[in-house]
């Protein structure tokens, strides 16, 4: 019956008008698709290919220049941890002698360093958790340019003042570094461990070359001190850049690269904590009594003081390659233990020149000095490994590096006080060939943990 309707209106003419509904229908079908689809893409920023294709390229930009921030934020802070240490050692005859100072008196300016390191070590983390890590370490390096300046005024206790500022500045910065390359390079630590280790090496190198030349130039030891303060300065920038784009982005600076914040693993033992802290300590011992004390050895056995402080800068030349390959090479081997021994054997061996034969051959102990020094980043290395987290390393750096300042602040005091009490350095290095063999005995115990 539809049929004969259908047919009997094409007959009176209406079929064109069947026809033009059922194409009008369509039409408006396909055109209100065609809105469709085009609202869709506008109301999401256009093309998704286009928009996915440029939203990657924007995020791939930011990320590549976040990364090379941090390598060099990393490298610049840890450049400035040890030039105010490292560029007293050859200037401290000249300024005890016009502050009347002994080798007992001086060896607690070193001293101080190393304390405030043991008890600035705990408050280092809840000053990261509270204003971000790279804004605290930002602060640290204005705060190490002040008591650097300090510490080059006149008199005694400008000089003590301004250690211990120095002394707290690079304590935050000890601590808090592990932490942040765990975060920001968490699929690289051992490498970015031992290239700030280097670093670390470096700072000290220089300091220590130039420290001499730079008094001779500027006419005191004072202003030759106070040029460290600029490169602290100028470390300041980019940790501060950093924390910035951090807190813009909505990113806590203390928190894990990925955004999360729980730690992998269980939490750390005592055994494991103190086994590493003991062997930080003695390696901290063995590295301060060197840097503190080297010149000085070598210039009362006949080495002319303008020259003293070369052993000192490639104890820290041979350290830098060696502190460089040490974390990675432990880090893909499976056991660091031959690692550490063969640096406590070195430093161990390095003693026993000084102690037999200090002028003989001063650049020879001075090689060997160099690769026992690789123990500190070994010692980091550790750290970061035993750590399953950010969060967990800042505490476990925290722990270990206090306790291990706090028992390495003995080793350059106890040794200028030895050398006070029996007019040589004989009982003194005697000790430290003792110091280092027990470090490569705790190395070994600390790796196989």
């Amino acid at each position: 019956m539809a049929q004969d309707v259908e047919e009997l209106a094409v007959r009176n003419g209406a079929g064109p008008v069947v026809r033009d509904a059922k194409e009008s229908a369509l039409q408006e079908g396909r055109g209100a698709a065609v809105r469709g689809v085009r609202g869709l893409a506008a109301r999401n920023g256009g093309a998704p290919a286009v928009r996915d294709a440029r939203g990657s390229a924007v995020h791939d930009g930011r990320a590549a220049g976040a990364a090379a921030l941090a390598v060099v934020a990393v490298v610049a802070l840890a450049l400035n941890l040890r030039p105010a240490l490292a560029g007293f050692s050859p200037l401290a005859g000249e300024a005890g002698a016009e502050l009347g100072l002994g080798a007992g008196a001086l060896s607690l300016v070193t001293t101080l360093p190393l304390l405030c390191f043991g008890v600035f070590a705990l408050l280092a983390p809840a000053l990261g958790r509270r204003f971000g890590t790279e804004r605290t370490l930002a602060a640290s390096m204005l705060l190490l340019a002040a008591g650097i300046l300090l510490r080059g005024a006149a008199g005694t206790v400008a000089l003590i003042c301004g250690t211990v500022l120095v002394g707290v500045a690079i304590a935050i910065g000890n601590v808090l570094l592990p932490g942040m390359v765990k975060r920001r390079f968490s699929g690289r630590t051992g490498v970015m461990t031992g290239v700030y280790a280097a670093a670390i090496g470096g700072g000290a190198m220089f300091a220590a070359a130039l420290a001499k030349p730079l008094d001779g130039l500027t006419h005191g030891w004072r202003t030759s001190l106070a040029v460290w303060a600029l490169p602290a300065l100028a470390a300041a920038v980019p940790l501060a850049l950093l924390g910035r784009s951090a807190t813009g982005s909505g990113v806590t600076s203390g928190a894990p690269a990925d955004g999360s914040t729980a730690d992998r693993g269980g939490a750390i033992g005592w055994r494991t904590a103190g086994t590493l802290a003991a062997y930080f300590g003695l390696q901290s011992i063995v590295f301060y009594v060197v840097l503190a004390w080297l010149p000085r050895v070598l210039t009362e056995a006949g080495t002319a003081p303008a020259e003293a402080g070369l052993p000192l800068s490639l104890v820290q030349l041979v350290g830098l390659p060696v502190g460089l390959a040490v974390p990675v090479l432990a880090r893909t081997s499976r056991s660091q233990a031959w690692y550490a021994v063969a640096c406590g054997a070195a430093s161990a061996l390095g003693f026993t020149g000084l102690l037999v034969a200090p002028g003989a051959a001063p650049y020879a102990w001075a090689f060997l000095l160099g690769l026992g020094i690789a123990a500190f980043p070994l010692a980091l290395a550790m750290v970061t490994a035993r750590a399953g987290g950010p969060a967990q390393a800042d505490r476990l750096s925290s722990v270990v590096q206090s306790c291990g300042y706090l028992m390495s602040a003995a080793g350059p005091l106890a040794a200028g006080l030895l050398r006070d009490v029996t007019g040589t350095w004989t009982a003194s290095l005697a000790v430290m060939v003792v110091v280092a063999a027990l470090m490569a005995l705790l190395g070994w115990l600390a790796a196989r943990l």
